[in-house]
């Protein structure tokens, strides 16, 4: 049986290692070059958004129900967690404005997410962070795409746009041509906006579904009591492919009985996130050994070298399908789990909105922040005096080189907090679920 030290030789550097001085240094100067070039586009923009602007005639307040409004786009780019979270923003906004067509703009790999919602008519994909990129400025591909993108954007002549994507929302917000625009004044590029809102994320301790539902308010909705907690529907379909392989699994192992839990080691937004890949071994391993689980690693594509690793160091049977599911196939075998366990990620946040009881791992990041919206869900973490330090300024990573916040959140105080989520035995002390509401 492999050893938890017995790390493959793709996880002999990056993240199990520290970085280097050279490394550090470089990585600081990149961040220090990256925010002067913020602040000079900033500025640039500014300039165009007041030279475009009518100011001398601001809106009328926006409010539920008004005829006018018949053509809605909400606007989140980010990551597939930031798309979960803002959905109850859109249920707030239909509940106000029931006859109107409400769209909603994704980057198109995680369109999959919203499959069902009965709240959204439409869902436009595309990714507009590729103009980041300045080797993308040159390339046919990227002029094609965003022309053809904005196109499509522009058809439906909408009469409100509301930018949850910070300064890249306000922009596609203002090249829509939508007649009003909603969007936090302290991520958007000045001007930008018709109906800007006071305030940005992060200025406060609120958690993320509090500002976008503070976007809807501002756009005429009325927020009510249990409009925190995303909620995804779940397709027949897909369930059924689900519980196939699943009960499949299940029939190999010779146990039809036995608990179906789902860990979700990657991170997409930060290698400080991630907890070490040799504790989610051992994790799995117990999990396996002791209470006779079914164990199923799940992942993006680009995370298959990662579970593969896992499933090595594990010495224990697992179901690998690490990069295997589509996302609507993925709330559907995590709708069928009884336990999910994950870091601060987007599956974590797909587990809450289907239902599947949770258990987060945090360090870098804030769990009042984003943390699980379901009221049931176990948050781990070891506090330390520098945890959390997740800004959004950039990807999540240790300005130490070493996230000591992650690595020492010890595999047996998962398994314990595992058992318990259960209802096997007690659990160590754990931080009570981020309510959408805290």
């Amino acid at each position: 049986m492999a050893s938890e030290h017995d790390i493959p030789r793709s996880l002999e550097h990056g993240y199990e290692t520290r970085r280097s001085i050279d490394q550090r240094v470089t990585d600081a100067i990149k961040r220090g070059l990256k925010r002067r070039a913020q602040s000079a586009l900033r500025w640039g923009f500014a300039q165009i958004g007041a030279a475009t602007s009518d100011r001398n005639h601001p809106p009328a307040t926006l409010r539920a129900g008004d005829p006018r409004i018949k053509r809605i786009l909400v606007v989140r780019v980010d990551l597939l967690g930031d798309v979960v979270l803002s959905t109850p923003a859109v249920r707030a906004l239909r509940r106000a404005y029931p006859h109107a067509k409400i769209d909603m703009l994704v980057q198109g790999s995680y369109a999959g997410i919203l499959e069902g919602d009965p709240d959204i008519n439409h869902v436009h994909a595309w990714n507009p962070h590729i103009w980041r990129d300045p080797r993308n400025w040159i390339a046919l591909s990227t002029w094609t795409q965003t022309l053809g993108a904005l196109r499509r954007l522009r058809i439906p002549r909408y009469d409100l746009a509301i930018s949850v994507s910070g300064d890249i929302g306000s922009i596609v917000t203002r090249l829509t041509g939508a007649r009003r625009r909603v969007g936090y004044g302290r991520e958007a590029y000045r001007w930008f906006m018709t109906d800007p809102v006071p305030g940005g994320r992060y200025l406060e301790r609120a958690h993320e579904t509090r500002y976008v539902l503070r976007l809807a308010a501002a756009a005429g909705a009325t927020p009510q009591p249990g409009d925190e907690r995303p909620r995804l529907v779940v397709s027949p379909e897909a369930t059924a492919r689900m519980r196939a392989i699943l009960d499949a699994a299940r029939a190999s192992k010779g146990a039809s009985a036995r608990p179906i839990i789902a860990l979700h080691a990657g991170a997409r937004n930060g290698q400080a996130k991630r907890w070490p890949a040799r504790h989610w071994a051992t994790l799995a391993r117990r999990l396996a050994s002791d209470l006779g689980a079914l164990v199923v690693l799940t992942g993006a594509p680009n995370e298959e070298s990662l579970a593969r690793d896992i499933e090595c160091m594990a010495g224990a049977p697992l179901l690998n399908l690490c990069g295997k599911t589509s996302l609507p196939e993925l709330k559907a075998l995590l709708a069928q789990t009884d336990l999910v366990i994950s870091g601060d990620s987007g599956p974590m946040h797909i587990a809450c909105a289907v239902g599947a009881p949770v258990i987060a791992l945090h360090g870098p990041t804030d769990p009042k922040i984003s943390g699980p919206t379901a009221p049931d869900a176990l948050v781990l973490r070891r506090p330390i005096w520098c945890s959390p330090c997740y800004d959004a300024s950039a990807t999540a990573e240790c300005r130490f080189g070493n996230p000591v916040c992650m690595k020492d959140l010890a595999p047996g105080a998962v398994f314990a907090a595992a058992r318990k989520r259960l209802g096997m035995e007690s659990a160590p002390s754990a931080e009570p679920a981020i309510h959408g509401a805290s």
